[in-house]
């Protein structure tokens, strides 16, 4: 699974290179989480998934301890007690874009 993510991930970012909308930081992560995240989590972040909570404007300081390590920060409470996220070390280098993505959401969701 970790291969096609990583054979898959440069064609998603070409892809998206070839729209006329500037690639900003939080577009490339909309584009990681549609490839890795909506299996468990909503397509709209600010909604539940079937398996993983609304993540909306998640810091990035838990989105990196989750993604590589799932684990929480210091003092962080889980939504939920589940343990069925995988790690994605694959993602260490998009931690920034995922988290630039999830606080675009959540402006967004605030409107």
């Amino acid at each position: 699974m970790t291969r096609i993510v990583a054979r898959a991930l440069p064609a998603v970012l070409l892809i998206a290179a070839c729209s006329s909308e500037p690639i900003t930081p939080a577009r490339r992560g909309r584009q990681i989480y549609l490839s890795n995240c909506v299996v468990c989590h909503n397509p709209d972040p600010n909604l539940p998934g079937s398996q993983g909570p609304a993540i909306a404007g998640s810091s990035r300081e838990l989105v990196e301890a989750r993604v590589l390590h799932l684990s929480y920060p210091p003092g962080y409470k889980p939504i939920r007690t589940t343990h069925a996220m995988r790690a994605f070390p694959q993602l260490a280098g998009h931690i920034d874009e995922i988290t630039a993505f999830l606080a675009a959401a959540a402006a967004k969701g605030a409107k």
